[in-house]
């Protein structure tokens, strides 16, 4: 009954959207957005229609003003109806403002819409109050306007625990003038105790110490927000198959964010035979061959010892197959 009567009703979304999404756009919002059972002689039945034209159509209307396209704009409705819930006076225009004063083009406040829907349904107070935190301790524009492009949740975090995250990361060493810095409060903002902790335990596992830790933290913050799994997995083929010192990944603890069967199995094949035929010397950086992009890692890896070792292409495709699989 509920999905009849709605497509009924789709007009308003079919100039953003095609008629079949819009239907089930609709039902996701009136089912989940405003939690009402919608049946034919129900007063939000009859009152549908025009709630569209008057409450839902000016939001779509404004979305699609700063440059929300029908692909970003189903995603949106989909993921967070609730944001059409919000005032578009009071709200979403306010919040858009604030954004485009800070300064943000339209195009790099459609991409922060479309990681992360729920800042325009942030309270501003909120987003100037944490923005003005970060400012105070000298964080520079660069940094803010990187921090909303790419991590706005940060701005939603409750402010007191912000600006208590701020001050640790002010007593571990970070400089507020660089990008880590932001990082490494994003972590410990989304981290809880136990997670923190957790994490910590898998690292000491593999000989790390906790100097050690704390060292690959301030090279690289965002190793302490990688799962429990992917850390286990990295660091389980650097040290005990390749044999490498745990110091390796504490300086380079990038080398864990690359993707495992794509990246690092099959360059540390080709790289472990090198080794063992004595081509190459014992890496004591990561970043030579898991750093390059592929074009270079096969000329400088690969290509370059095709005549004393030819079958080394073999051994790197063996390692590809897992991507496959």
């Amino acid at each position: 009954m509920l999905s009849r009567l709605l497509c009924k009703r789709v007009f308003p979304l079919q100039s953003y959207l095609d008629y079949s999404s819009s239907c089930s756009i609709l039902s996701h919002i009136f089912q989940n957005a405003f939690c009402s059972k919608v049946s034919g002689d129900s007063p939000i039945a009859n009152k549908l229609e025009k709630a569209e034209q008057n409450v839902l159509l000016p939001k779509l209307d404004f979305l699609r003003s700063i440059g929300v396209s029908s692909d970003i704009l189903q995603k949106i409705i989909l993921s967070n109806p609730w944001l059409l819930q919000r005032s578009l006076e009071n709200q979403l225009i306010p919040c858009y403002n604030f954004l485009k004063n800070l300064p943000l083009a339209d195009k790099d406040i459609v991409g922060i819409i479309r990681r992360n829907s729920r800042i325009l349904g942030t309270n501003v107070e909120k987003i100037a109050t944490n923005l003005d935190a970060l400012q105070r301790m000298g964080v520079p524009q660069s940094s803010i306007l990187y921090v909303m492009a790419h991590h706005p949740t940060l701005m939603q975090l409750n402010c007191e625990k912000l600006k208590l995250s701020i001050d640790e990361v002010i007593s571990l060493g970070f400089n507020p003038l660089t990008t880590l810095f932001v990082q490494a409060v994003l972590v410990l903002c989304e981290s809880s105790k136990e997670t923190w902790e957790n994490k910590v335990k898998v690292y000491r596992s593999f000989g790390l110490s906790d100097a050690a830790i704390k060292f690959a933290f301030r090279a690289h913050p965002l190793c302490m927000k990688l799962s429990e799994d992917k850390i286990t997995r990295g660091m389980d083929l650097f040290l005990n198959e390749m044999r490498w010192s745990p110091g390796i990944v504490a300086r380079w603890p990038a080398a864990l964010f690359y993707n495992f069967e794509k990246r690092i199995v099959p360059r540390c094949r080709v790289i472990k035979v090198l080794m063992q035929k004595g081509l190459v010397k014992e890496h004591h950086t990561l970043m030579p061959f898991l750093g390059t992009t592929e074009e270079q890692f096969l000329e400088k890896f690969v290509c370059k010892y095709k005549d004393v070792f030819p079958e080394l292409k073999d051994v790197y495709a063996s390692g590809l197959i897992l991507k496959h699989n």
